[in-house]
Order: structure tokens, then C-alpha cells, then sequence
């Protein structure tokens, strides 16, 4: 179901609402269902730097579910490091050549992700000892495996939304339902049958992501 299909079926119910509006309700609706569903996935790619410990998330990205790196899933650490080597570049102790270590970790800070690698002996600065630093490497692929948000709909009208076919037209029945509560077509009453509609659509994608979890072996996420 193409952004044009999508709009027609919201005017069948609100002729007056234009398309700019429509298209900035249907995304709405479309980052709604995919945060509460976590259907879509995506992975995303980018090279280390050497000396770099931290690298940008993109803002789509809802849940990272496990990281490679040189095509070696790497585990994740909790909370950050004592020490940020990025911050004391110099300081006593720090291992800026290459180590060759492929004893890597992530962890997320500040909406980033850090890339660390183990050494022996450590860094210590202030009295604090930390026996992670950055990667040493540069050109090492690091490959997110995510749940994201789908593409937002541009000013294309023949796009279509990432979510599996069958759950397109739930987008339409959210925006029919939000637009039952504007003030020039208020009725409390069809808003709740559209709404509903499109919730039962919401606790369908759920079943539908938790299968699709199961069958590749991972945590399912949690039913609301």
C-alpha cells in the first residue's frame, strides 16, 4: 500500500485534511507502531577509527540487539568505563599503539556507542585504573543489528512503508481515528471504533514480531 493509497483512505473519512498533514500524521503513526511493536530491523555499518572510542547512532535506531565487529559478535559492557582515554589523550599510562587485541566490547553513552578494547596493565589517571581503551585499529567494520524506525514518508507518493504489507493500513485507521478528534469533525465515538482498530492491529505486530524473534533464536520483546 503506497502513501497515495493511504491517503485516500484518510479523506474517504476527512476530505479537508490536506496531504502535508496527513503525511506528518501518518509518520507519527508509524514511529507509534513501531516503537510499541518492534518489528523492524536494520543493521547498520560503519569503520573504527584508531584512538576513536566513540561513534554516532543513527536517530532511527529504538534498541541495539547485539554487535559485530570484523564480523565478530562482541559482548556489551554495563555502565561506562573509569577512564575515557578520548578525553586524556597523553595521559600516563595510555596504549596508543596497536595492540593487536581482539578482546572488544561496546556500550552506549550520551546516545553513542563506544567501541573498547581489553589491555594488560591498564590506565591509570587520577587514581583511577581502567583496564579498557579505545580500539586500536582503524577499518574494522563495526555492524549494529537494530529495532528501528521505519523510513518516514517524503513527498514521493508511490513510497511505501518499511512495516510488513499487512500492517500498512493501520497507519490510515490511526490518522481516521486522530482526525475524529479535531474540532470540526469531533465524534468521540467513531474516533474510538478507529482506534481501536488500530490497536488491534498494534497487539497483532507484536505477535508477529515475537514469532519472527523466535524463529531466529532471540529474546522476544515484552508483551504490553
Amino acid at each position: 500500500m503506497t502513501q497515495l493509497e493511504l491517503i485516500e483512505l484518510v479523506k474517504q473519512h476527512h476530505p479537508d485534511m490536506g496531504n502535508t498533514e496527513i503525511r506528518a500524521r501518518l509518520n507519527r503513526a508509524q514511529n507509534d507502531f513501531c516503537a510499541r511493536t518492534e518489528l523492524i530491523k536494520k543493521s547498520y555499518i560503519q569503520l573504527t577509527t584508531a584512538g576513536q572510542r566513540y561513534y554516532s547512532l543513527d536517530t532511527d535506531i529504538l534498541k541495539i540487539l547485539k554487535v559485530q565487529l570484523d564480523d565478530v559478535y562482541i559482548p556489551r559492557l554495563i555502565g561506562d568505563t573509569l577512564i575515557d582515554d578520548d578525553e586524556f589523550d597523553g595521559a600516563a599510562g595510555r596504549t596508543d599503539a596497536n595492540t593487536g587485541s581482539t578482546d572488544w566490547y561496546w556500550y552506549i553513552s550520551n546516545d553513542r556507542i563506544g567501541i573498547v578494547e581489553k589491555i594488560d596493565g591498564g590506565i591509570t589517571v587520577d587514581n583511577k585504573t581502567s583496564y579498557y581503551q579505545s580500539i586500536s585499529t582503524t577499518g574494522k567494520e563495526i555492524r549494529l543489528y537494530t529495532i528501528s524506525q521505519g523510513t518516514d514518508f517524503g513527498t514521493t507518493l508511490t513510497q511505501q512503508s518499511d512495516l510488513p504489507v499487512q500492517f500498512r493500513d493501520g497507519l490510515a485507521s490511526r490518522v481516521i481515528a486522530e482526525g475524529y478528534l479535531r474540532k470540526e469533525s469531533l465524534s468521540p465515538d467513531v474516533y474510538g471504533v478507529f482506534n481501536a482498530k488500530y490497536e488491534t492491529m498494534v497487539k497483532e505486530g507484536k505477535k508477529f514480531a515475537r514469532s519472527n524473534y523466535q524463529r531466529s533464536g532471540m529474546i522476544a520483546p515484552q508483551d504490553f
